[in-house]
């Protein structure tokens, strides 16, 4: 009688555990490149990146990682393989990132981090353009964005989108000589809103590939 009990339980243990490793979620990693603050606040663009990374697979079976989790390793690649762009003189130093990742770049990053998916996301933005009439004055800027998703199983992309968007900030000067100039910063923020805006109608898309 015994015996039956403690099979009885050991099989209700192993059904519960395959049920729970099947809905296991799939891990996530994040790559994001960002304009490096030249144009654009970084925790502004962070926030904006995150806040669609959490609308897109919200009630996902997937288990994402935050940026933050992935920065440190992303500068550690870059810096192993002569892309950080650091230079330094007496008095300061100045960077400038390389944002040409290739696949294989994609793809050890990916195998490093040991995760089923990488989200790898570039923003980039051309230099900020002067608007206005008499009693405004602002600046405009393009804003790129792209949003692709490595697979590590099927060793390529299975989703990629490029999103070019406008954002323009404005500012109503008090008289005709102006004194305002708009926001660059605000200006790219709102491109980029609007470019992330358009990848997350791609939702349903997205999850497909990943295999929702």
């Amino acid at each position: 009688m015994l015996k039956k009990i403690f099979s009885v339980l050991c099989m209700t243990a192993m059904i519960l555990f395959a049920a729970h490793s099947s809905a296991s979620a799939n891990a996530v990693s994040v790559v994001l490149d960002t304009p490096e603050g030249q144009f654009a606040e970084p925790e502004k663009v962070y926030t904006a990146v995150q806040n669609t990374l959490d609308n897109i697979f919200k009630n996902a079976p997937f288990e994402v990682k935050s940026v933050s989790e992935c920065d440190a390793y992303v500068q550690i690649y870059r810096e192993e393989n002569d892309r950080a762009g650091i230079s330094e003189t007496n008095y300061d130093y100045s960077s400038g990132r390389d944002l040409t990742f290739k696949k294989a770049d994609i793809q050890n990053m990916c195998n490093h981090f040991g995760d089923d998916y990488l989200v790898y996301i570039r923003v980039a933005t051309t230099n900020p353009r002067s608007t206005g009439g008499v009693f405004t004055s602002g600046r405009k800027v393009n804003v790129i964005t792209d949003f692709r998703i490595w697979s590590r199983v099927k060793n390529d992309f299975v989703y990629m989108a490029r999103k070019t968007t406008v954002g323009k900030s404005d500012t109503v000067n008090i008289s005709i000589f102006g004194r305002g100039s708009g926001s660059t910063e605000n200006a790219v923020e709102e491109g980029l809103l609007k470019g992330l805006a358009e990848v997350e109608k791609d939702k349903s898309k997205i999850l497909a590939a990943m295999g929702v």
